[in-house]
């Protein structure tokens, strides 16, 4: 599930989003809890400086020599041939 950011210009409190929350169904509370938690651990999410290095040197090389590597398109075309 992918969290959409949008801007609500409503004044809203936190008894008031309790109150609208207890209206929705059972399967929409468990999907605002996998965002919540979701939203929960992007906030909390710590990258190694030891990956940060690496993402920027393949960057790096891919621009260094952007021919070696294949788009995206490419690769869904070959795997869609290998069906």
């Amino acid at each position: 599930m992918k969290a959409q950011h949008n801007q609500l210009n409503l004044p809203l409190n936190f008894t008031l989003v309790v109150d609208l929350v207890r209206q929705l169904s059972t399967t929409e509370k468990r999907q605002l809890s996998a965002l919540l938690m979701e939203e929960q651990n992007m906030d909390n999410m710590v990258i190694l400086e030891e990956h940060k290095q690496t993402v920027l040197e393949r960057i790096k090389k891919n621009e260094n020599s952007p021919d070696s590597y294949l788009s995206w398109d490419d690769i869904e075309r070959k795997m869609a041939a290998r069906k």
